[in-house]
């Protein structure tokens, strides 16, 4: 059953499941930059870094399609939840809140996994991600966007191999089965800019007429 998509059309980011494709991340283990998806969200990819900022009163969805606000369910922190070497999985019943680094082979997300957008450097180091039925994961969200927060950005970095593979997709993957993926990116005033020089072949640097991060 696949979840519902929707464009953030001051970001260009989507909410995703497995009837949309990759959005406009940063992509990098060693950080190379990944186009709009059009496929599954089963990518084989490395880094994924969001541009984006926060929910005041979380905006999440529940199995029967109502919103989630902070007052409605206990929080209990991701990173504490499982140790780096298994399958961890987020039942249906519980809400995870990711405010620290958390690295496990695979992650199985079955309730609700939340990015805490106050906090910086936080990053989610996995072999695979699977979001499955009723499960949501929500990086941001309209009302409040990662980045709002100076320095925060949401790090998904997907490890070069898992111990225990999934048995149907494998490994290296962030895929929506059923569940629902939400993120939500800041809006930024220019989407494109201009080289401000040539770049040789070769170079490892690139000059910009504007400022990136505009």
């Amino acid at each position: 059953k696949p979840a519902t998509c929707a464009t953030n059309s001051n970001t260009g980011l989507r909410r995703m499941s497995t009837s949309c494709g990759r959005p406009l991340l940063m992509a990098s283990s060693q950080s190379w930059l990944w186009p709009m998806c059009r496929g599954l969200l089963a990518a084989f990819f490395t880094v994924v870094v969001l541009n984006d900022r926060p929910v005041q009163g979380i905006s999440l969805v529940n199995r029967s399609g109502s919103e989630l606000t902070g007052a409605d369910t206990v929080w209990k922190n991701a990173s504490a939840q499982c140790s780096e070497e298994e399958v961890c999985i987020c039942p249906p019943d519980e809400r995870w809140l990711l405010s620290a680094n958390m690295t496990v082979d695979g992650l199985k997300i079955r309730g609700v996994l939340k990015w805490d957008e106050e906090v910086p450097g936080v990053v989610l180091k996995v072999g695979w991600l699977l979001v499955e039925e009723g499960g949501v994961l929500q990086i941001g969200s309209s009302q409040s966007p990662i980045g709002k927060y100076p320095g925060v950005r949401a790090t998904i970095d997907i490890k070069r191999q898992a111990i225990n593979q999934h048995p149907t997709y494998g490994d290296r993957f962030l895929h929506g089965d059923g569940g629902t993926i939400k993120m939500f990116g800041k809006p930024l005033d220019r989407t494109w800019t201009l080289l401000s020089r040539s770049a040789a072949e070769g170079s490892h640097e690139l000059f910009l007429k504007h400022d990136p991060s505009d």
